[in-house]
């Protein structure tokens, strides 16, 4: 799904040199490309200054944005720009030239080329990334460092009920097999323990192409005979050939995980991640 920027990036880009900069000095503003880890950067904040979250939509495909003037403009009069990396939202490196930026994958998660991209769902990252937002709010604002350690503390503190959530989980994993449309889910379901048993499909769905004949069999044959404990689906995909293995799975009885790639229209990213665990443990309990 990975697409090459348009021209228009670039331009974009340039503009940044003639956009005038109105950031207060007494006041930290804080540009993330999406809203969940806007989130944990406001949590951080508190009232020493404010984030904007370029994507806020759940329809807006971070790999695809194109950003606006008024993105480049938003980026410009930022301190610090933090976003995901790993290719999926490269287009803000060129708005941000000259900027403090916050790569969560390399600078947060030391992950490297090649890594799966939804860090957002790794329960190590958010946590991560509230200790990293602090040394650097700190190094703007000196004063307040105990303010954002504090901030940061408390907001750990609230990640405590997916901790709790993934263990209960985990003790009654036993190490199965499941399937997922692609790999969005994936390091939730590691931390859960579970083993992922068809990547090669997977991948070929991420990169938007069909899976192979012989991966979609195996599938199938793995659902007919109950060798998934369930079926992970993005529901964000349009793809044909999901929307018939999720209804093989109704027809055989395999359980369906539904999860997204961004934010739910009227949640928080706990009220998000708990909602998705939460499925997984409805599953274990009704096949006791």
């Amino acid at each position: 799904m990975k697409k090459i920027l348009s021209l228009s990036l670039g331009i974009i880009a340039l503009c940044l040199f003639f956009l005038p900069s109105n950031v207060r000095a007494d006041k930290i503003k804080v540009v993330t490309t999406t809203d969940f880890y806007g989130q944990v950067a406001e949590e951080v904040l508190g009232n020493k200054g404010k984030v904007t979250s370029i994507i806020n939509n759940p329809s807006v495909d971070p790999h695809d944005y194109e950003p606006t003037t008024q993105t480049a403009k938003q980026v410009s009069n930022a301190n610090i720009v933090i976003y995901n990396g790993l290719g999926y939202d490269s287009w803000i490196t060129k708005l941000s030239n000259g900027k403090k930026k916050i790569d969560v994958a390399t600078d947060v998660m030391h992950a490297k080329d090649g890594d799966n991209e939804h860090l957002w769902y790794n329960s190590k990252t958010m946590g991560k990334l509230a200790d990293y937002l602090v040394k650097e709010y700190a190094k703007l604002d000196p004063k307040n460092e105990t303010y954002y350690k504090k901030n940061a503390e408390k907001y750990k503190q609230k990640l405590t009920k997916l901790q709790t959530l993934i263990a209960k989980i985990k003790k009654n994993s036993d190490n199965k097999e499941v399937a997922v449309s692609e790999p969005v889910f994936d390091y939730a379901l590691k931390d859960m323990g579970y083993k992922i048993a068809n990547r090669h499909f997977a991948k070929a769905t991420e990169d938007g192409s069909d899976p192979s004949y012989s991966d979609i069999k195996k599938l199938q044959n793995d659902i007919k005979h109950k060798k998934i404990a369930f079926f992970v689906e993005n529901t964000q995909s349009d793809s044909k050939v999901i929307s018939s293995i999720v209804s093989l799975c109704q027809k055989y009885d395999v359980p369906v995980i539904k999860v997204t790639e961004t934010t739910p229209k009227g949640k928080d990213y706990l009220q998000w991640m708990s909602s998705e665990y939460e499925q997984v443990l409805k599953i274990q309990e009704d096949r006791k």
